[in-house]
């Protein structure tokens, strides 16, 4: 036992040691490191920068014939001490792209030169200010766009040399085919013509002598627009361009050369590029020809304008003419025999002629338009190869993705089906048929197609038919289509199934069923005018003379929401007291005495509150409810501004705080009026029926108190000068203002905007409807009226529980 125990003791001894061992041998390998790393700070350093010394004050080096000698020891911690180096000490040079190589530009300040007479001690003086404190940063000013500070600029101007007889030809042409493609187009003539196609941009060239015409145009350009565009295309009127190449080919151009492009003339070893097909310039070389212009006119002594342009560019940048760029090729067609009609079938094999992006000389019009219906065609098919390929490409893929092989959205490339999260997002499919759409509302069972859906229906139904025959033949025609399903996805598109019903020779009814996709384009932001909040909104109120307790409730609801945050500066309340007989009309005063007293409570809680009283004074009771606006409109005119922003409503009307600066930012002058949908609120006892109602003073936005009435045009929102342009229309086409409203006024007659939308900060209290056909003379208005009085009484399972709740009754009896 003893010994057994000595030999456990023996074994614990011997591996106490080798830990102590172990943890000795980590110790000195941590000291020897970190005694390493401090001694080679230094050297650190002085690999690190040039510019500063790493070592303390009281390091002190001498090199002599090579030696190099420490007296003193140096400071390991100097490093922490280091100063940083500036950023403008750092040059930053991008090796992948020159065209954009990022520069700083110290701010150099105007040295100040004394004039005393004593100039040393003023030196002396200053330097010692300067010592003590430093100077102010100077004032950098800046440009207000980014894209000047940046030199953003561009990308290609077009120059037309065409002659005054063919503005209405080859120019207008070229403008109409090209302007969507390129950022700039004038067209250079050498007469003063003030009759010419609108849209063309044309500048005359006093000058009569035909080989100088480039010089001019070229001096126009450096003169006035060599900032603002990165290529320049000099072109005559007879030459086909195909914008879409063109701006492609530009854009894979480095734009931070020199260069004369175009296609060499007669031959491949000559330096002048031939002016028929087009010669492209870039901003650097023509700020070069600009210096040389007084040399060119001088030693312009050929009548080809090939010769002089070219020799002009030689002698301002010694560059003969070339037709390839960062490895891309200019190719153009010039053929002074060629014929469409009977050399297009042999050129349409040619892969250079498919290429080209300018086709000279075009003897007519009509070639013209031949040419840009064949180039069209070949662009479509290489979009359609390059889909093609992509789709393949995605597909082979779409094995690597988590997914797995074939897993990926209808069609290729198209983002994902929208994935509700929850069941009140499902997006709902449309059933239609190739006239009528069913279910497209909740409240709405069946409807013709509209103008815009019927082409879009019928579209897509030729299109797989067309599709359907390029697969099965031609001998399978279209007889009709069975179902029709459509949905909206926004992130993707519209989806379309249908089933379509085929017949072969035989007779014989086939079933297919074609699955297609529209979807989404490019998003465009829409450029609007400029809008403020702090326009100032008159707020006409018509009241009839029944309505006087009406118009206290609106008083009383306006001033806890509408009135809150108004000023004299920013509203103002028209109350107009509408009248029929000359009777009412001189009692008027007396009539707003109730008013009165409310409006003066209300102006001790609020005395920056504008409120006036108008009368109005009707010619007749038969004028319909949906023309009294114009009335409005028409006796307001002398009262109020033409720039005036005004909303016409009616006291039934809850309004909330917010929709006055809503109102402001949708009413756009010129531009665009604002008719919101208002909530209309069912009748009170119905609702009672169902829904505890304790008061009704407010009016809850719930479907079973009201809906959104989209036949009411009684909420109008304008400037006065869009109306009264409306009144020199409705008087020019000689149209009644009894027959529309404003709404439909402004849609027939004129191209402003109408924004109509549901607003729930409207809300209109219920009132009976009564529709009269002899006072509404429009069969429109009086469907609309009685669309409102079967709507507005309440909704379909409240009605259905009254007659359930009176069938005992009746059965009873």
């Amino acid at each position: 036992m003893v010994g057994s125990s000595r030999q456990k003791i023996s074994l614990l001894f011997h591996r106490t040691r080798l830990k102590s061992r172990y943890i000795f041998s980590i110790l000195v390998g941590l000291a020897l490191g970190f005694a390493l790393s401090l001694a080679s700070v230094p050297l650190m350093g002085i690999c690190d920068s040039s510019l500063s010394i790493p070592f303390s004050s009281s390091s002190d080096f001498s090199l002599h014939n090579g030696s190099f000698s420490l007296r003193d020891k140096f400071d390991p911690f100097r490093i922490l001490n280091r100063q940083a180096r500036s950023v403008a000490d750092i040059t930053l040079v991008d090796y992948g792209s020159k065209d954009y190589e990022p520069r700083i530009h110290p701010i150099q300040s105007a040295a100040i030169k004394p004039n005393n007479v004593n100039s040393k001690s003023a030196q002396v003086a200053a330097a010692a200010a300067t010592t003590a404190r430093p100077p102010p940063a100077p004032k950098i000013v800046r440009p207000r766009y980014i894209a000047d500070e940046l030199g953003i600029r561009e990308k290609v101007l077009v120059a037309v040399l065409t002659e005054t007889n063919h503005l209405n030809t080859f120019a207008l042409f070229l403008n109409q085919t090209l302007q969507e493609h390129v950022n700039h187009l004038l067209f250079f003539i050498d007469a003063v013509v003030q009759d010419f196609p609108k849209g063309l941009q044309v500048v005359a060239i006093h000058d009569k002598r035909a080989y100088l015409k480039p010089f001019y145009v070229l001096k126009y350009l450096a003169e006035k627009l060599i900032k603002a565009y990165d290529w320049f295309l000099l072109v005559p009127d007879n030459t086909f361009i195909r914008g879409f190449k063109l701006h492609e080919f530009l854009s894979h151009i480095s734009i931070n050369q020199d260069l004369y492009m175009g296609q060499a003339f007669d031959d491949i070893h000559a330096v002048y590029c031939y002016f028929g097909s087009g010669i492209i310039l870039s901003g650097t070389l023509l700020r070069k020809i600009y210096d040389e212009l007084d040399w060119c006119t001088k030693n312009a002594y050929s009548q080809d304008l090939t010769d002089n342009i070219g020799r002009c560019v030689l002698k301002a940048a010694k560059l003969p003419c070339t037709n390839t760029a960062s490895n891309y090729q200019f190719n153009a067609f010039v053929d002074y025999r060629f014929e469409f009609d009977t050399d297009i079938d042999k050129l349409a094999k040619s892969a250079t002629f498919n290429q080209s992006l300018t086709v000279h000389p075009v003897q007519d019009l009509e070639t013209m338009l031949k040419l840009q219906k064949y180039f069209n065609e070949v662009e479509i098919n290489e979009m359609r190869q390059e889909i093609t390929k992509y789709e393949e490409t995605i597909e082979s893929l779409s094995c690597y993705a988590p997914e797995g092989c074939g897993n990926i959205p209808w069609p290729p490339g198209a983002p994902a089906p929208f994935k509700p999260p929850t069941r009140f997002d499902v997006l709902r499919w449309d059933y239609f048929n190739e006239t009528h759409i069913y279910l497209k509302t909740d409240s709405e069972v069946v409807d013709r197609l509209k103008q815009i859906d019927y082409e879009d229906v019928h579209e897509v139904i030729d299109h797989s038919v067309q599709q359907l025959q390029k697969k099965y033949g031609t001998d399978l025609q279209f007889k009709h289509l069975r179902n029709g399903y459509r949905q909206f996805d926004p992130t993707r598109g519209t989806h379309y199934i249908l089933d379509l019903i085929l017949i072969d020779k035989s007779s014989n009814e086939i079933l297919k069923r074609a699955e297609l996709m529209r979807p989404l384009g490019l998003v465009e932001i829409v450029p609007m005018p400029f809008v403020m909040e702090t326009t100032k909104l008159f707020l006409i109120l018509p009241i009839h003379s029944d309505e006087q307790s009406v118009a206290l409730r609106f008083l009383s609801h306006a001033n806890k929401t509408l009135f809150e945050h108004e000023t004299s500066d920013k509203f103002e309340l028209l109350l107009t007291h509408i009248v029929y007989t000359k009777q009412e009309y001189s009692q008027t005063q007396k009539w707003f005495e109730p008013l009165r007293s409310e409006i003066n409570l209300i102006h001790q809680i609020r005395p920056k509150l504008t409120i006036t009283y108008h009368t109005l004074l009707l010619p007749s009771t038969t004028i319909p409810h949906y023309s009294k606006p114009m009335y409005l409109l028409e006796f307001f005119q002398a009262k109020l501004r033409t720039n005036a922003l005004i909303f016409i409503t009616n006291p039934y009307v809850d309004i909330d705080s917010d929709f006055s600066s809503r109102c402001r930012l949708n009413i756009i002058e010129n531009t665009q009026c604002f008719f919101p949908i208002a909530f209309y609120q069912y009748h009170p006892r119905i609702i009672a029926r169902t829904h505890h109602l304790t008061d009704n003073s407010t009016i809850e936005l719930h479907k079973f108190h009201g809906w959104f009435n989209s036949y009411a045009y009684d909420q109008i929102g304008l400037y006065m000068s869009d109306y009264l342009n409306l009144k020199k229309l409705i008087s020019y086409h000689n149209i009644s203002e009894s027959s529309s409203n404003l709404y439909d006024l402004f849609i027939q007659l004129t191209d402003m905007h109408i924004l109509r939308a549901p607003d729930q900060s409207l809300r209109v209290h219920y009132r009976p409807i009564q529709c009269d056909l002899t006072i509404q003379s429009s069969s429109i208005e009086y469907n609309r009226c009685l669309m409102q009085r079967e709507k507005g009484l309440a909704s379909r399972s409240q009605l259905a529980m009254i007659v359930i709740d009176n069938e005992p009754t009746k059965t009873k009896k």
